[in-house]
């Protein structure tokens, strides 16, 4: 807000927290505990890049990915990175990847990071 971004400042990389929440829960597949609850809070990182090279969006989310990938290695987490299918996308994202870590108690992996990905406006792809 007041701030505008001069081209000689990109990129631009920013991380936030805030508190969400979603209409839909654990639908009750689970044998015990909650796997998805109203209330959450999340971090998101985000990044704006010139358009000049034409690589800057890809080399920007290699590095916000390669940065969780760190994240997760150092919590100790066992984690896969699922690079989405084209119809798993919304507009306006060309591209997007989601981390699931192993989950004893649940047996099997489970989403810790969705969404990852460029989006590109007044561009096409």
């Amino acid at each position: 807000m007041d701030h505008a971004v001069q081209l000689q400042d990109l990129p631009v990389r920013v991380v936030c927290s805030s508190t969400c929440y979603r209409a839909e829960t654990d639908t009750g597949r689970e044998p015990w505990g909650l796997y998805r609850v109203h209330q959450f809070t999340k971090v998101e990182m985000f990044g704006v890049t010139a358009a000049e090279r034409g690589t800057e969006s890809e080399e920007l989310l290699d590095e916000f990915l390669g940065l969780q990938k760190e994240i997760f290695s150092e919590l100790g987490l066992h984690f896969r990175v699922l690079d989405m299918p084209t119809e798993e996308l919304g507009l306006p994202a060309y591209r997007k990847f989601d981390i699931e870590a192993w989950m004893p108690g649940r047996g099997k992996f489970g989403e810790v990071r969705g969404g990852l990905g460029p989006r590109e406006f007044g561009e096409s792809r």
